[in-house]
């Protein structure tokens, strides 16, 4: 029908669909393509997805210096647009980049300002997500006091909503303080939330 936008949504969705399956390189095809038709069409709220999604794919390739300059673009473009999911989901992509550069401090910025989003728009999913990113960066960080409480935070909100998810947190979480307490130190593991 020669609808570029539809298109571009499609491709987006895939970009999703596949990352949730593990298939990065795959997903990130798709994110590009969706970029190249949004931008082509002056779809300004989908470019600004696209570049978001772009850049969550080039983190969980490991690529994360692209994707804090893909996540960065998308954040102004956000902005710009006054959507503060977008912003959020940005802010998010930029944390996940920044910890995994050993960024500690602007990871966790990065998460407690997507928290106070989260929180603005009453969005309890995306306060746990931010919750447990927070705690993973306190945790990776040597703050392990905060990264508790941080997650014990994000599974109280889950036993709140009665969400299925909230026994397998309990259980990384109580399997996170036993290697605590065990090693007297930093336990590897983090808690993992997936990346949406």
């Amino acid at each position: 029908m020669g609808d570029q936008p539809g298109r571009a949504h499609a491709h987006h969705e895939l970009t999703w669909a596949l990352s949730r399956q593990g298939r990065y390189r795959e997903a990130l095809d798709h994110a590009e393509r969706a970029l190249d038709l949004f931008r082509a069409a002056g779809h300004f709220p989908g470019h600004a997805k696209a570049l978001n999604g772009v850049g969550n794919c080039h983190a969980l390739l490991g690529y994360h210096n692209r994707a804090l300059a893909y996540c960065r673009r998308a954040l102004t473009l956000f902005q710009e647009l006054g959507d503060l999911n977008g912003q959020a989901a940005s802010l998010d992509g930029l944390g996940y980049a920044h910890h995994h550069l050993g960024q500690y401090d602007l990871a966790k910025r990065c998460h407690q300002q997507a928290l106070k989003l989260h929180l603005d728009l009453g969005d309890r999913i995306g306060e746990v997500e931010a919750l447990i990113r927070l705690g993973n960066a306190h945790h990776t960080g040597g703050d392990h006091d905060n990264a508790r409480d941080t997650w014990r935070q994000a599974l109280t909100i889950l036993d709140e909503l009665a969400h299925p998810d909230a026994s397998r947190i309990r259980a990384q979480l109580a399997d996170t303080e036993l290697h605590l307490t065990a090693a007297g130190g930093p336990a590897g593991a983090r808690l993992y939330w997936p990346h949406r």
